[in-house]
């Protein structure tokens, strides 16, 4: 396979899908590229029993019927599906099962992309690899308790077992829910975490807030950094009192994993049976092979890369609190087309 494009999109999620069937509108040359099998399998693969928190209308693709769900709101598969029906509606230019190994970038003709099956020239390149690209997990590789992470949940048939589930976000939570009914939960808490009413006068919470314009309030505005200092997500039945009810016993920070057993700030000492690291997500761009992208810290540059022509779209609060969210794809897509350089 030896191609070449105008714009080269990694990540079929709902950004890079949302960016595809625009530039096709716009009859921009364009290619996506994606690791995964098939359109959608990035949420197939998560673990079983996620929904997601944001309710169905504000989970619509732009041009696209509303998602539906057997439930108050969509499941990880339901949601997969439509991004898979999406990218089928919009005959959307999509190589699937492709990974992208190496990017790099001659200073003349533009950029190599390297897969598994052969390179493609690109002139620029968008990250939409998504908002919660790689799991953050604790490892010992010596422990005698069996260690997973979230990408290894989307089967959690576990029964009788003692499991540590290690932060307590919303994925933490929800993951300690659902193994309560059949197994001893422990939840390992660190820095405070506050949720807001799944509902507010029958109202979805999160159908107020872009109502009211806060989803879009540009992150530099006061209000707009309150929210983000606090991080709030919904409480759909996850807040401490609920999962104590449920059995869940509640722990301190983890500070060490030790062979047999996990160490917390108070000194209490735990040897579960399963430890299940839930503490977040963080970007992983060191396929980019592009040394001048990257400060002395090694951290990724973004200004300089979109000197290059490199784009990241669909980051956690890139422009306001919806950056990272579905209903937040229209905007940061046509924010990210004021950039590219095949509209000048």
């Amino acid at each position: 396979m030896n191609l070449q494009t105008s714009v080269l999109i990694i990540g079929a999620g709902h950004m890079g899908l949302v960016l595809g069937s625009r530039l096709k509108v716009l009859n921009i040359d364009y290619l996506i590229l994606d690791k995964h099998k098939h359109v959608g399998d990035q949420w197939r693969k998560r673990y079983q029993g996620l929904t997601l928190f944001t309710p169905n209308k504000l989970n619509r693709l732009p041009g696209f019927y509303i998602p539906h769900s057997q439930g108050d709101y969509l499941t990880k598969d339901e949601f997969a599906d439509y991004l898979s029906e999406f990218a089928l509606h919009h005959q959307l230019a999509i190589k699937t099962n492709c990974h992208v190994l190496r990017v790099t970038h001659d200073g003349i003709n533009g950029f190599s992309v390297f897969t598994e099956h052969g390179v493609i020239k690109a002139k620029q390149i968008v990250l939409a690899t998504g908002a919660f690209n790689v799991p953050v997990k604790l490892f010992n590789g010596d422990t005698e308790f069996l260690q997973l992470g979230l990408e290894q949940l989307q089967s959690m048939n576990f029964k009788n077992q003692q499991i540590l589930v290690v932060g307590d976000g919303a994925s933490g939570r929800q993951i300690a829910k659902k193994l309560s009914d059949k197994n001893k939960v422990y939840l390992a808490q660190g820095k405070k975490r506050n949720l807001f009413p799944e509902h507010i006068l029958g109202i979805k919470t999160f159908s107020l807030l872009k109502w009211s314009g806060l989803l879009k309030l540009p992150k530099n505005f006061n209000i707009a950094q309150f929210l983000k200092s606090r991080d709030p997500f919904p409480d759909t039945d996850i807040n401490n009192e609920a999962l104590i009810a449920l059995g869940v016993d509640l722990k301190s920070r983890v500070v060490s994993v030790g062979d047999d057993c996990v160490t917390f700030d108070n000194g209490e000492k735990l040897a579960p049976d399963i430890m299940i690291s839930a503490i977040g997500y963080k970007d992983d761009f060191s396929f980019i092979d592009i040394p001048k992208l990257y400060q002395d810290s090694n951290e990724f540059d973004i200004s300089a890369a979109e000197k290059l022509g490199v784009f990241k779209i669909g980051q956690p609060w890139q422009h306001n609190r919806a950056s990272g969210l579905i209903c937040g794809a229209e905007f940061e897509v046509e924010k990210l087309l004021e950039k590219l350089n095949v509209l000048k």
